[in-house]
């Protein structure tokens, strides 16, 4: 699923739960982030990937050894972890499939598979849009032009696996060869799904957020001056939360500010933070500053884990605390760690050079 990469890493390569919707106002909350109560431990032994994963039910994380084609998986709580009897291509830089919240099914291409290289369907898309699964796993959301030309209408679309594309809405925008269109969430239950305009894949110009059932245009937000020195926009699984990262001037501080998707009420502020992703219960955020990533309780400001080093990408556990956080994996980087991370820190680290098919 490509997708744009973290504008913060961009940044410095180049130039050097349930939150309240709008319905229940909440107070703003204004934070600078904090260190953790308890300062993290020794780092422990590496997870040990060995034998057949356990007939478990729940969500889990994917991963490939190096030089290997076997897929691994292991639960975000660490509790249970082994091969899952399928495969993927091995890559040079990062995985060669894109996991569904629940690990499986996942994608490689155009195929969806389950558990023991069962092939489940292809998905109507070519590969090169960027596609998001549901928040349930169930289906996938795309924003794709009409026809691949500059200056068609944008489509945004839907397919269950093994079924047509049926449309949500278009001639919301036009495409440009130039511009990614990520979809940053896609929820039946919260009927929402909302999508981005990335000038050249680096910082947003404008997002909209659609009624999914019916394709209604709820609100669209036009970021080309706010987001003039650079930014980044992140949303929760659900479409219900934005987190808007803006930077003050060339150079200047970074600022995170929390919102309604709907309204864009101001629900808390984090200084000195770039917002990439909500935890699935939306009380953490998950990001960087321009040493470190770290996972932070937007609403208190407490970090509740952090690590030195360039950020990579993340997963959320669905409708949960936890998460799966990279490190390094910015430019084809095989230095590269991916940590399970909770509320109250680090969980588990996986085996070195691990590959994880991270969001950016």
């Amino acid at each position: 699923m490509p997708a744009p990469r973290s504008a913060l890493a961009l940044v410095f390569v180049i130039a050097i739960g349930c939150a309240p919707s709008a319905s229940s106002p909440t107070p703003v909350v204004s934070a600078s982030p904090t260190q953790p109560a308890t300062p993290s431990a020794a780092l422990p032994a590496r997870v040990q990937a060995t034998g057949l994963l356990p007939a478990v039910t729940g969500a889990l994380v994917l991963f490939q050894q190096p030089a290997e084609t076997g897929l691994h998986a292991i639960s975000f709580g660490a509790e249970a972890n082994g091969l899952i009897g399928s495969e993927a291509p091995q890559t040079t830089a990062g995985a060669g499939w894109t996991q569904s919240p629940y690990g499986v099914p996942f994608l490689v291409g155009t195929m969806a598979y389950g558990r023991d290289r069962k092939e489940l369907g292809t998905i109507p898309w070519s590969g090169k849009e960027s596609k998001t699964w549901s928040s349930d796993g169930r289906f996938l959301c795309a924003a794709v032009p009409e026809r691949a030309a500059a200056g068609a209408q944008m489509r945004l679309e839907m397919a269950f696996i093994g079924q047509a594309a049926k449309l949500i809405a278009s001639g919301f925008t036009t495409y440009s060869d130039n511009a990614g269109y990520p979809v940053l969430a896609c929820d039946q239950g919260a009927d929402r799904a909302i999508v981005a305009v990335f000038g050249q894949g680096i910082a947003p110009a404008r997002v909209w957020v659609f009624k999914l059932s019916t394709g209604a245009t709820i609100r669209s937000i036009d970021y080309t001056g706010l987001m003039a020195s650079g930014g980044w926009v992140a949303a929760s699984a659900d479409g219900t939360v934005l987190a808007e990262s803006v930077r003050s001037g060339a150079g200047g501080p970074w600022k995170a500010t929390i919102r309604s998707t709907d309204d864009g009420a101001q629900l808390g502020t984090i200084d000195g933070f770039v917002v990439q992703g909500f935890s699935g219960d939306k009380a953490l955020v998950v990001g960087a500053n321009e040493t470190s990533a770290a996972v932070i309780d937007w609403k208190t400001g407490r970090k509740a884990w952090s690590a030195t080093g360039t950020y990579g990408g993340y997963l959320p556990e669905p409708a949960g605390p936890r998460l799966a956080v990279g490190i390094g994996f910015v430019g084809g980087s095989d230095q590269r760690d991916v940590y399970l991370v909770g509320p109250n820190g680090m969980i588990a680290l996986l085996p070195e050079r691990v590959r994880v098919a991270l969001r950016y």
